[in-house]
């Protein structure tokens, strides 16, 4: 602040007040001795009564404790369950990419690949299978970034 007013000057100071005030509070996380993250993600198909479009979310848990979630509105139509769960699992995907990232500036070693639960079976054969289809054409992105997670794990 080069030229700061005195309104701003008072919301500063306000500010350091409140931060002086709550040193000793905090968030505590449990640990279940598990230092690795963990990640549950599942979508609802069609679920918007307007624009059926799918519903995402996920969510990842450290050490037992959960640190991210998310839920959203998918941005395009699925035709299929499959499809839909899939986008699920490749916006998983993406933020355990960050959160990996986030805990190696940490320093916060991760020993085993991340665990990520999803409970459909055509999703996953569709993040497996190393051929693509006509009928996942449409999601071809996702299915790349997903695949390249993949094999990064091996």
């Amino acid at each position: 602040m080069q030229k700061p007013t005195k309104s701003y000057m008072a919301a500063a100071r306000n500010v350091l007040k409140y931060l002086k005030g709550t040193v000793g509070l905090g968030i505590k996380l449990s640990s279940d001795g598990n230092p690795n993250l963990e990640c549950f993600c599942d979508s609802d198909w069609a679920s918007c009564g307007i624009t059926r479009r799918s519903v995402s979310g996920y969510f990842l848990k450290f050490g037992g404790s959960l640190v991210m979630w998310k839920t959203k509105k998918q941005t395009t139509v699925s035709k299929l369950s499959a499809e839909a769960e899939y986008r699920a699992l490749s916006m998983a995907t993406f933020e355990i990419v960050w959160a990996l990232g986030l805990l190696r500036d940490l320093r916060i070693p991760q020993t085993k690949p991340v665990q990520i639960h999803c409970d459909s079976i055509a999703a996953i054969h569709i993040a497996a299978n190393p051929v693509f289809h006509e009928r996942t054409k449409h999601i071809e992105v996702d299915c790349h970034f997903i695949r390249d997670k993949w094999r990064e794990r091996e």
